[in-house]
């Protein structure tokens, strides 16, 4: 009868030697064997000159296993003591059955403080951690991130490039526990660098004229930009008051208003249907456009020549400029600038603006089209046009991105400056910038001046629409300004845009300002030259013609 025994045992381990091998050792291959995978940090992101805008810092999270402590009394002073934790952390280490979070984000000091108390049964889990050594300065440009991953802004754009390297290594562990072998399956890598087109002094310059021009003005919202005209580098971009979960310049859209009359008068000069001795009678401010449309200047004009109409900014005039113009070579110049396009930046949640089509288009629409109503841009399609007004007529890509480099130096990629076309001729380009040096010199923009520098520019301003009605609103307006210098060889385009400002509502009061703010910092920073002549001082004149736009 022994012997039957005996047999089933030796059955039995034959069964589980032979047959269910695989299957047990797979069992304890996961029990005792792990494949534990690593993010490394995230690339860094620096400004044009070198300046660190974003980096990945090394933090740890600890936490605490009730069931492991061989004192849990001298536990909790001791963690409550190197941790500064509140008042109320021994109660909540009575309560819980077993893991209790200590405290997040620790840094190395305090981590090795831990480390040094030899406590079973504390954990330390290491965590990367964005740190923004500039502060707010381009925040919503670089964006935000979550669990190493970009959710907003270049973060989210450039993700692949500044993602943490993976690492995985083989941990084999003893029946305690204990780690007793660890081996590397990749090599760990450096992340790769971005570095940004944004100038950090101009970017600062930037964001303090605007804070002050919201905050003086009351707007609901501000936005500026400055570009590099001669190449598309974006060289500032804000909005205020800040969200880092926004880009608005390129995602906020608005009727570019009286910025947008240089389109229309550098598309006419290039059609040759209006020249400099062009005269334009305009009809003392309101004009019958037909039996339910009047159009409005902001002033009475009677005749002006093309440069007074843009001085001036005339609603009128530019809208008989547009109807000599004609539908077609109006729609097609206005898409040749960059409007109804999305700017190639690639920013989730950028706007391509609104342009009705080509056969939607009505004379009405040509008319008030022509001085920027019943279109829509974003700030960043409306200073890339002035760019290309200001470099010889060549509309360029907008840049924000320079270079991709390895961890330490290597360069790798290089954004090279893209024309998109030759929109205008560089002589019609001439022409317009003498047109707008004077809207600086003598007309709505003459608050953007700088004595002794050579200003180009255009105000404008616009009523808001309610998009649930489609209809304008009764007092809420948007005030800009855009504009460039040094006229002869521009190296800066600059735009203002403000959001509904109270009280003083118009680009050339509340816009222009802040333009002459940033303007006048870049020149002083860069020590460029007077390149115009001081105003000559006169004895007492009459009051001027007021004008407002």
């Amino acid at each position: 009868m022994a012997v039957l025994p005996a047999l089933m045992i030796c059955g039995r381990l034959f069964w589980l030697q032979t047959f269910r091998h695989a299957n047990l050792s797979a069992t304890a291959s996961r029990e005792f064997n792990r494949t534990v995978s690593e993010i490394g940090p995230r690339g860094r992101v620096f400004g044009a000159g070198g300046e660190l805008l974003a980096e990945s810092i090394l933090a740890w999270d600890a936490g605490l296993f009730k069931k492991d402590l061989d004192e849990p009394a001298r536990a909790v002073s001791d963690l409550t003591r190197v941790l500064s934790l509140p008042p109320s952390f021994p109660g909540k280490f009575r309560k819980a059955k077993n893991f209790v979070p200590l405290k997040k984000g620790l840094d190395r000091r305090t981590c090795e403080a831990v480390k040094a108390l030899k406590l079973k049964g504390v954990t330390l889990e290491p965590v990367q951690s964005r740190y923004y050594p500039s502060g707010d300065l381009a925040r919503s440009v670089i964006g935000v991130t979550r669990a190493e991953r970009g959710l907003t802004g270049i973060e989210l754009l450039y993700d692949k490039v500044l993602s943490g390297r993976v690492s995985r290594r083989e941990v084999v562990r003893d029946a305690a526990g204990r780690v007793i072998f660890q081996d590397s399956h990749e090599k760990e890598s450096r992340p790769k660098d971005l570095h940004l087109t944004l100038d950090r002094n101009i970017q600062y310059f930037a964001q303090e004229a605007l804070r002050k021009a919201v905050e003086k003005s009351r707007a609901d919202l501000g936005m500026a930009l400055v570009q590099d005209p001669a190449s598309g580098r974006i060289l500032a971009m804000t909005a205020w008051p800040l969200d880092v979960a926004k880009i608005e310049p390129v995602e906020w859209t608005y009727e570019p208003g009286s910025t947008f009359k240089s389109v229309t008068l550098a598309a006419a000069l290039e059609k040759g249907i209006v020249s400099e001795n062009s005269t334009f009678f305009c009809e003392n401010g309101a004009w019958a456009f037909n039996s339910r449309v009047t159009l409005h200047d902001h002033e009475p004009e009677q005749t002006l020549n093309l440069s007074g109409v843009i001085e001036r900014s005339s609603n009128i005039g530019t809208a008989k400029i547009g109807l000599k113009l004609g539908v077609k070579d109006f729609y097609l110049y206005t898409k040749a600038f960059g409007f109804g396009a999305r700017s190639g930046l690639g920013f989730h949640g950028e706007s391509a603006g609104i342009l009705r089509p080509l056969e939607r288009f009505k004379q009405i629409d040509l008319a008030v089209g022509s001085y920027g109503h019943g279109i829509a841009a974003t700030p960043l399609q409306v200073i890339n046009a002035y760019s290309a007004l200001a470099n010889g007529g060549r509309l360029f890509e907008p840049r924000l991105v320079e270079k991709i480099t390895e961890f330490g130096g290597e360069e790798i990629f290089r954004s090279e400056p893209a024309v998109i076309r030759q929109v205008i001729s560089p002589g019609i380009a001439g022409r317009v910038k003498a047109i707008l040096r004077a809207v600086v010199e003598k007309g709505t923009g003459k608050n953007a001046a700088l004595p002794g520098y050579s200003i180009a520019g255009k105000t404008g301003t616009s009523k808001k629409i309610d998009p649930r009605t489609g209809k304008y609103l009764t007092g809420r307006n948007v005030a800009s300004f855009a504009g460039f210098f040094p006229v002869p060889e521009p190296r800066y385009t600059i735009l203002v845009v403000l959001d509904n400002p109270k009280g003083l509502i118009y680009g050339g009061e509340v816009a222009a300002p802040a333009f002459r703010e940033i303007a006048g910092k870049i020149i002083n920073l860069k020590g460029l030259k007077p390149d115009a002549p001081l105003p000559r001082k006169t004895g007492p004149q009459l009051p001027e013609k007021p004008v407002s736009d």
